[in-house]
Formats: structure tokens, sequence, C-alpha cells
């Protein structure tokens, strides 16, 4: 029962640690981050009879990243421009890219500057000063400040003197 259980471990850590060699072992005889890329995915990223096959899950691309930062975080966003050309989920590879530890802004420019929908992959910058309200509490355009508009009849216009005209 023991050998089951060791063997099994194993069996599981393996294919993690064989990603994370063919990542080292390609980043360091310098071949191109898609040729990396694509070997590293190659179980589930690959070309059948001329078509483009991607069968990547998030799980797949969040080792990739991790492996990536444990090399090298500053890798990081080339692998995400490098998985946007071959067709992965821009999404899925910032937000794995963050999780590795990438800095949010350039993962995010290089998202963008391969292809990407701005929409998708960054944040959504703020316009304006504060969150404005809606009715009478507050003016557009300012910053919250409220306003009180003069009730009904307190001559607040200061005109017609309160008399009625004679026609």
């Amino acid at each position: 029962m023991r050998r089951t259980i060791i063997s099994l471990a194993i069996g599981v850590l393996l294919p993690f640690s064989a990603s994370y060699a063919d990542i080292s072992e390609g980043l360091a005889s310098n071949a191109p981050t898609v040729d990396v890329l694509s070997e590293a995915l190659a179980h589930c990223l690959y070309e059948d009879a001329g078509t483009v096959v991607n069968n990547c899950t998030t799980a797949d691309i969040d080792t990739l990243m991790s492996n990536v930062a444990a090399v090298n975080k500053n890798l990081l966003d080339s692998f995400v421009t490098a998985g946007i050309e071959s067709g992965l989920d821009p999404v899925a590879l910032v937000e794995a890219a963050i999780r590795a530890g990438a800095n949010p802004e350039l993962v995010a420019q290089a998202a963008i500057l391969a292809g990407a929908d701005p929409t998708d992959v960054a944040q959504a910058t703020a316009a304006g000063g504060q969150p404005q309200g809606t009715g009478l509490g507050t003016t557009p355009g300012q910053t919250g400040n409220a306003i009180s508009p003069p009730s009904f009849g307190s001559n607040a216009g200061n005109g017609g003197g309160g008399n009625p005209s004679p026609t």
C-alpha cells in the first residue's frame, strides 16, 4: 500500500517537474519564447491536420506561468505575448501571470500590444473625481457636494416682490 501511495505521488509530481525542466532548459538555450511555450503546453496546444487544437485549461496556464516565474519573473510578460500569439485565452494568461508574481500593469500592456482587447485585460480607469449620485442631492460634475433647491414659494429668486400684477 505504501509503495502505491509513493508511486502515485511521484506520478503526479513528475509532469510538473518535467515541464519545469523543459522551460528552464528552453530558456537556458535561448530558444524563442513561442517555442518554449509550445513545448511546455504540447499536451494541450498542438496542430492536428493543419488546425491548431487548444485544449489548455486554466490549470495548465497557471502551471506554465508558475514554472516560468520559478526561472525568471521578468519573462512572464513575454510568455503572455507568446500565449496570445499561440491562441490561448488572454484573460487566463494575464490572470495566471499576475498570480505568479508579474507586474499587473506590464502584463496588461504586453497583452494589449499582442492584440488582446484592453477592456478584457486591463482595469478600467476612473473618470472624474468621486462617484456621483442621482437626483437633486448632487450636481453632475461636482465631487459630491450636496445642493439644496429652494422650497416652493420661498421667494428665493427675489423677483416679483409678492404683489400681483395689475393686469
